[in-house]
Order: C-alpha cells, then sequence, then structure tokens
C-alpha cells in the first residue's frame, strides 16, 4: 500500500503538469486574422497559459491545452468605444466565440480554431 501512495504521489505533478503546458508550437506566437476589414490579433504568451491581443479594445486571459484540446478561459478587455461599428460587432462576436472554442489545429503559418458549434476562425502566424 505505501508503495502504491509513494508511486501515486510521484506521478500527480507529471500529469498536472502535461495538462497545463502549451505546446512550444503556440508558445510567444502571434497570430492575426481579419474578419470584415477590422484585424484581431492573438499572442500566446511566451512563459504562461496567457493569450492577449486586440481587436478594438485590447484583452488578455488564460487558456488550458489538453490532448488536442484548447480552452480559453474569460477574458479581461478595456472598454474603449470604437468609432467603427462593424469593428465592435467584429469584437463582440469573437469575445462570444472564443469561450465556445475546443480545437485547434496548426498548419504551417495557419492556426484553425473550431468551437463546439461548429464555427471556425482562422489566423496568421506573424512571427
Amino acid at each position: 500500500m505505501r508503495k502504491n501512495l509513494t508511486a501515486l504521489a510521484l506521478l500527480l505533478p507529471l500529469v498536472a503538469c502535461a495538462a497545463d503546458e502549451a505546446p512550444q508550437s503556440l508558445r510567444g506566437k502571434e497570430f492575426t486574422a481579419n474578419v470584415e476589414g477590422t484585424t484581431i490579433t492573438l499572442n500566446f504568451a511566451a512563459d504562461e497559459n496567457r493569450v492577449f491581443g486586440q481587436v478594438v479594445n485590447r484583452y488578455n486571459g488564460p487558456y488550458e491545452i489538453s490532448g488536442g484540446k484548447i480552452k480559453f478561459g474569460m477574458f479581461a478587455s478595456t472598454m474603449m468605444m470604437g468609432i467603427n461599428e462593424t469593428a465592435m460587432r467584429v469584437e463582440r462576436e469573437f469575445f462570444k466565440f472564443m469561450p465556445m472554442v475546443e480545437s485547434y489545429k496548426l498548419s504551417g503559418n495557419e492556426l484553425l480554431l473550431k468551437a463546439s458549434d461548429g464555427q471556425k476562425m482562422t489566423f496568421e502566424q506573424m512571427n
């Protein structure tokens, strides 16, 4: 019994780390998308599981990757009003889309995010 508990104690930190680590292919990468003439930036922090970027307002928030799945947490953002109604609508739609994202595919310089309802958004890598 004691050997089993010791083995379990040694494995738990490894399992926790594996679920929390983003693949190196996303860390420190910058992506952009253009939706109806509005540029959306999506940057993955190099040193933690956080994303940040800008549509009209700047935003940031956590994410988790596990087994090819990705989940974005609640975003914090500035609350400035844009002068372009289309850009404001695109931003609202983006903030609704991101919490529904459940999978991703990185192929060459393209990052495809797919939501649970089938919506997709493609970003181009900038760096």
